[in-house]
């Protein structure tokens, strides 16, 4: 009697600890964490709804997404940690890491302490023209009106890489500045101009000149010299699509330029909070398309990327390494990404 008294006692002790411990660790987890993302009804803003409703439904902590221009308006608002997460592509990501272009004024030229958590989507882009305009391919656009000037530099950069996928340059076309990648497409329907500059596949303006004049994708030149010439401009890598009701624009099978999108942290966000949010992501990647099946590629063997350009979080790192995803050649990598910035 008296053991199973003491084994009672025993069990009561270990279940108090226990539970003690785990009120203490949900103690130091913060209520909530915000996402900075590009305006409502972008693509980035999709990703960012995404992650804050894994975050939201799968962990004690509460994800929000926070619309704004661009990582140009958020990133100071992750390096004083009023935000601690957000989405961008992979150019700025680098050049925020890096403190360069835009960003090296904007941080100080020391470039923003951020790290990268998941690599998510790649986003596919091209430039759009109206269907009887008789410019199929990119070399077609020389002399012809091609918006551009875009406040954004990864923008600008994507649209020069394009001119350069067709062997021009900005002396050989005609340019139209615009302020958004809608309204390049919105010149084009207004026929103010011939070529949007850049748009991404999938997004609502194009189903609008689709609707009134009809939309045509132009498609990448894949070969080996034309490649090289492209990513002078912007880094990313050709992905062959088709024709399909998401891709409104893309007659035929061709490649689009693909880019890959970002989900980081702050490099202060504590690791266990990073390693919560993303086991929580990895765990319940088939809830992405429930926020748009533009998502749906959106799948845990994209989280690690070989092709990396700003180190990775310790508490991402963790989790991966448990899920054996983390390999040697990924830590060579983190070590030459931190490399890359000697201040950090």
């Amino acid at each position: 009697m008296m053991r199973k008294i003491i084994f009672s006692l025993f069990l009561s002790l270990v279940t108090i600890i226990f539970w003690g411990h785990a009120a203490m660790a949900a103690e130091k987890l913060p209520s909530t964490v915000s996402i900075g993302t590009h305006p409502v009804g972008s693509f980035f803003n999709l990703v960012g709804t995404a992650a804050a409703k894994g975050i939201s439904d799968h962990t004690q902590i509460r994800g929000i997404p926070k619309p704004m221009t661009g990582p140009t308006a958020w990133l100071p608002y992750m390096e004083r940690g009023d935000m601690e997460l957000g989405v961008l592509n992979v150019w700025d990501a680098e050049k925020g890491y890096l403190g360069e272009s835009v960003y090296e004024k904007l941080s100080g030229k020391k470039g923003f302490s951020i790290r990268l958590l998941a690599v998510t989507v790649p986003n596919l882009g091209g430039s759009v023209v109206a269907k009887d305009s008789g410019i199929f391919n990119y070399s077609d656009l020389k002399g012809k009106r091609v918006c551009g000037n875009f406040p954004t530099p990864s923008l600008q950069a994507q649209v020069e890489a394009f001119l350069a996928n067709g062997n021009l340059e900005w002396k050989d076309v005609i340019p139209v500045p615009v302020n958004s990648v809608v309204e390049g497409v919105k010149m084009v329907m207004d026929g103010r101009a011939d070529a949007s500059g850049t748009t991404a596949l999938g997004t609502g303006i194009v189903e609008e000149l689709h609707a009134k004049k009809g939309a045509r994708f132009l498609g990448v030149d894949i070969s080996p010299q034309a490649l090289e010439r492209t990513r002078k401009f912007h880094p990313g890598y050709p992905y062959k699509v088709k024709p399909d009701q998401k891709y409104t624009g893309v007659e035929k099978e061709q490649y689009a330029w693909a880019y890959d999108i970002y989900l980081i942290v702050g490099e202060q966000v504590p690791d266990d909070v990073i390693y919560i949010i993303t086991e929580a992501l990895w765990e319940n990647y088939k809830d992405f398309d429930k926020v748009s099946q533009l998502l749906k590629d959106w799948t845990p063997d994209r989280f690690v990327s070989k092709e990396a350009v700003i180190p990775y979080h310790p508490g991402a790192i963790k989790f991966y390494k448990e899920k054996g995803v983390w390999s040697k050649e990924m830590e060579a990598i983190q070590k030459k990404t931190l490399s890359n910035k000697k201040r950090d």
